[in-house]
């Protein structure tokens, strides 16, 4: 039925998108994760990709779910969990461009995935 799934990684970045006009940075909403880039990648070259991950049943979750779903990649097994939250990572950038992440997770939803027959007793 796939041509690839994965497991892993998917988040929110926030990247820099200039200031407001007081000053402050604002920053940019954008779907994160390599896995998830890629299963996305994919998709848009006529694969059928799935995706095994967990985000917080928050709105950085849904806007993740939205997006992989717009992008045709399988989330039936995409997890909503109301007890964690998405993870979100704040991005920065060097003069020469390097990135640099600041993680927000305590822990984060994508670092908590578990097998589902341990919660069940089947393993």
């Amino acid at each position: 039925m796939y041509d690839v799934v994965a497991l892993g990684k998917l988040l929110i970045d926030f990247t820099p998108s200039g200031t407001s006009p007081t000053g402050m940075r604002l920053f940019e909403q954008n779907p994160g994760g390599a896995p998830a880039n890629v299963l996305c990648a994919l998709s848009n070259l006529g694969r059928h990709t799935g995706f095994i991950v967990k985000v917080g049943m928050d709105t950085h979750g849904d806007f993740l779910r939205n997006v992989l779903v717009e992008k045709g990649v399988d989330t039936r097994e995409l997890i909503s969990d109301p007890d964690m939250f998405t993870t979100l990572a704040f991005v920065s950038f060097s003069d020469t461009g390097e990135r640099s992440f600041s993680f927000a997770r305590k822990p984060g939803a994508d670092t908590c995935l578990k097998d589902r027959r341990v919660k069940y007793g089947y393993a």
